[in-house]
């Protein structure tokens, strides 16, 4: 049957009658007018990219978006389909309509009233964001593609929108929702009042249209709203029995990331189209990228990736140490290619060098789908640069970006396995268990709930939202903390070092300062760099002349795993392969070993209950001991149990041993159960609390260092 044209119908009319009212438009780029700033980035070695900048409010009505208007599945409607439709002045009804029970009336004319935007609906009743009455969709397209979108404005309104490519096949892709920007050049920057997305990666397109909901007038006569009072922050929930807490609280999810509503709406939006041109050897990178050093995994350049180091307008600032890593996701559609990759990571660089002012990209690193590692800010990846990526804790952090949005979808295993192994290559270089905790400390902005100079327990690998007003890097690759943590682990200082953790259950753990105790033997042909930066700072540093006298690398310690790290009250030390060297309060100079070291770690080290060594391991009758600022740890040869002894009770203890009671190595804390393991009936009973048994031995962890 032949389709045949069909005739206006009322609804049509209606809708074209809305179209007149309706905020909504499209606009074509084929040349660069006064509102649009184009600017393109190249050098010798570079790609060119390309950015061009659009503000809406320079943009003529075209489009309605049905749906997000009114909540119902209803298409869009160009306006261009829509203007050569004559809306008459009057719906005439006709007398010959058959009505229920026999009613006639005579022919009827009704009035059609064209409505102004702020009729649209109820404006007491506020729909979500992207179904808000009122709500603009605006079209850009121009002659030259592009792949890559941001926005920025004034106000929340760029936060609040949404972005959707044309695809080849002529429909519209879905919307996406660019994650806001967090942090500022640095968390000392004073903030220029800009609000900025993350760009996003849409596809290779001519055209976008931008969903920016509006705020709506209170209805008149209704009173101004009075803000509710900020809840009180929940108690974290109480750990499983059995299940160590986790000593800081994940992020609400479901927690509004902002409130304040987009006060312009569109008009104050700027789009940013972002080009970033296509090299010749886009996807074939990984095969000429480069492992790090230690046996850490090959790493795609910015030389390799096409940086155009020509934007980059200051040097790299470098903190004094690593105190933890932050994991992000970038947004955006997850459907690029290989070659796509570069180009996703070269709009990044000149968007936050250039469009941001930050002067260069603000992640460490990039890891796409395909497991590709890309080198982010200059300055060396095994040294610790600071980045723009985490506002209130970007001090003392590597932050490091899935490429892609997994809010739902999971991130794939490759991507993963490449994070967790890059986070175990730069952990290592620290001396951070990926499985540890530390202590963070805010520098404070609007971009974290935590106040300036506030301290935030977090695991050595955390999420961007746990410290940001985020859902970054969103709830699918949330769930996978765990699993990145692990893979860390497993791969820590670039898969050359083992953690305690890792020998077979049921093995009986070897005596404490023996080879071999805390960390393979076989530590890779990268370890003597770091003997040799040790050996440089041999006459100014004690912990290295500590370890030189202890034999160095054939000595009791081991080979170096890392370099100097800072402890707490300015203190130092360094990790090695079967323990540490740290300096102490009582200006000693003392090695911790073994399965004391293990313990030591895993109680928080320096800034756990026991603080900082003050003493080298020394012989007691059934095992061996090593005192800290307030206890000690005591190992016993024969059940290869550790037992923390608090400062209090070690008093004790020590006077009996001194009177010559009949003291064991492990009788402080062991189970009644096992009778090597009750502590001695002192004399007098002493009113110090009851000694605590020591954690089984757990993955190596060194001392976390206050950062921020």
């Amino acid at each position: 049957m032949p389709h045949r044209r069909p005739k206006p119908s009322i609804v049509l009319g209606a809708v074209a009658a809305l179209a007149v009212a309706s905020p909504v438009a499209v606009y074509g780029i084929s040349s660069a007018p006064s509102d649009v700033k184009s600017t393109n980035e190249t050098s010798n070695s570079a790609v060119s990219t390309e950015i061009a900048q659009v503000v809406l409010s320079q943009i003529p009505d075209i489009v309605i978006p049905l749906k997000e208007l009114t909540g119902l599945n209803l298409p869009d409607v160009n306006i261009g389909d829509l203007r050569n439709l004559k809306i008459p002045p009057y719906l005439h009804i006709p007398s010959n309509v058959q009505l229920p029970g026999g009613i006639q009336i005579p022919n009827l004319q009704i009035p059609l009233k064209l409505p102004a935007p702020a009729d649209v609906s109820d404006p007491a009743i506020l729909p979500p964001a992207d179904q808000q009455p009122g709500a603009i969709v605006k079209e850009l397209s121009r002659d030259t593609p592009f792949s890559m979108v941001a926005l920025t404005s004034e106000t929340l309104a760029s936060a609040e929108s949404k972005v959707r490519a044309l695809q080849a096949d002529g429909t519209w892709g879905q919307w996406v929702s660019p994650d806001m920007i967090d942090t500022r050049r640095t968390d000392k920057t004073a903030s220029d009042g800009k609000v900025a997305t993350e760009p996003v990666y849409v596809g290779l397109t001519k055209a976008i249209q931008i969903l920016t909901p509006t705020s709506l007038p209170a209805p008149a006569g209704a009173p101004a709203a009075v803000p509710a009072p900020a809840p009180a922050p929940e108690a974290p929930a109480p750990a499983a029995d059995g299940a160590a807490p986790l000593g800081y609280t994940p992020a609400a999810v479901n927690t509004p990331l902002r409130q304040q509503p987009a006060r312009a709406g569109a008009d104050d939006v700027t789009a940013v189209l972002i080009e970033p041109g296509s090299g010749p050897g886009d996807a074939t990178l990984g095969d000429i990228a480069s492992p790090l050093d230690s046996g850490g995994p090959k790493v795609i350049s910015r030389q390799q990736w096409g940086a155009d180091e020509s934007i980059r307008c200051q040097d790299p600032d470098y903190d004094d140490f690593i105190g933890g890593a932050t994991v992000h996701h970038t947004a955006g559609a997850n459907d690029y290619s290989k070659a796509e990759s570069a180009e996703i990571v070269r709009a990044i660089y000149a968007y936050h060098a250039q469009t941001l002012g930050w002067c260069d990209i603000g992640y460490n690193a990039l890891v796409d789908k395909y497991g590709q590692i890309f080198e982010g800010r200059a300055g060396g990846l095994d040294r610790p640069v600071q980045g723009a990526h985490a506002g209130g804790f970007n001090e003392n952090t590597t932050g490091v970006a899935m490429m892609g949005d997994f809010s739902s979808e999971d991130p794939p295993q490759a991507t993963l396995d490449a994070v967790g192994k890059f986070l175990g290559w730069k952990l290592g270089k620290a001396g951070l268990d990926p499985l540890g905790e530390t202590t963070m400390y805010s520098e404070g902005t609007e971009f974290t709930p935590y106040a300036e100079g506030e301290a935030v327990d977090l695991p050595v690998i955390f999420a961007h939202r746990d410290v940001g007003n985020t859902s970054c890097p969103g709830d699918a690759a949330y769930s996978h903390m765990d699993e990145i943590r692990q893979i860390a682990a497993a791969n820590l200082g670039g898969g050359n070092a083992s953690l305690a953790s890792d020998a077979p259950s049921g093995e009986a753990p070897a005596p404490s300062g023996g080879p071999g105790t805390d960390a393979s033997s076989s530590l890779g042909a990268g370890i003597p760099a770091l003997v040799n930066e040790l050996l440089r700072l041999t006459d100014p540093s004690p912990v290295a002349q500590k370890w030189v006298a202890e034999g160095g690398d054939t000595g009791r310690l081991g080979q170096a795993i890392t370099g100097l790290l800072q402890a707490k009250a300015g203190n130092s030390g360094a990790q090695f392969a079967n323990g540490a060297i740290f300096t102490s309060p009582n200006g000693g100079v003392w090695a911790v070993l073994g399965q004391i070291f293990t313990t030591w770690q895993n109680l928080g080290a320096d800034n756990g209950e026991l603080g900082l060594p003050t003493s080298d391991e020394y012989p007691i009758p059934g095992g061996l001991r090593t005192d800290f600022e307030n206890g000690s740890l005591i190992f016993n040869e024969i059940t290869g149990i550790v037992t923390k002894v608090l400062k209090t009770y070690n008093d004790t203890y020590a006077e009996a041993y001194r009177n010559g009671a009949p003291v064991d190595a492990a009788a402080p804390v062991a189970p009644p159960a096992d009778p090597a393991q009750v502590p001695p009936a002192p004399a007098e009973p002493a009113p110090a609390p009851a000694p605590e048994p020591a954690p089984s031995p757990a993955p190596v962890e060194p001392a976390p260092v206050p950062a921020g």
